[in-house]
């Protein structure tokens, strides 16, 4: 067989790589049983979700011919990443707030239809949705703020 859709093609696989990789490591937390479901349940359900719409995808790409590949542009994707690995090394010491709002910053710039003012604002408003959902309502141990 030929591959005439290599968008589907690397989707699929993406797909079904990741959805493998849940399915196969949520076995190692407690599964529990259907009425009382453990850490590992939705992490396996998910995974072979994932992997099983990754595999009729990677299967539409030999039947369903697709536009090519053209060469992306850096700037979204090294913003985008750059914003999660901010967001990831920031957390604990500036606290729930800042991180989000620089997280917000930094993956607006992905695109160049961006305005600071709206950024700023909706970067906000998801600090403000995300302190009180994960801190207030789900008493999660975060910091908001930096310790002083």
């Amino acid at each position: 067989m030929r591959i005439i859709n290599y968008k589907d093609f690397l989707t699929g696989l993406l797909f079904s790589g990741f959805g493998a990789g849940f399915a196969v490591l949520a076995p190692g937390y407690s599964l529990g049983t259907a009425a009382r479901m453990g850490a590992g349940s939705f992490p396996l359900v998910l995974g072979l979700c994932l992997l099983g719409v990754g595999l009729l995808v990677l299967g539409r790409s030999f039947f369903v011919p697709g536009e090519p590949i053209t060469p992306g542009k850096l700037r979204p994707f090294a913003c985008l990443i750059a914003s999660i690995l901010v967001f990831a090394a920031l957390l604990q010491p500036l606290g729930l707030v800042l991180s989000i709002i620089l997280l917000v910053m930094i993956g607006g710039y992905a695109s160049p239809d961006f305005r600071t003012k709206e950024g700023l604002l909706l970067a906000v408003g998801l600090s403000i949705a995300s302190a009180l959902l994960f801190v207030v309502l789900l008493g999660l141990p975060m910091r908001l703020w930096p310790a002083i």
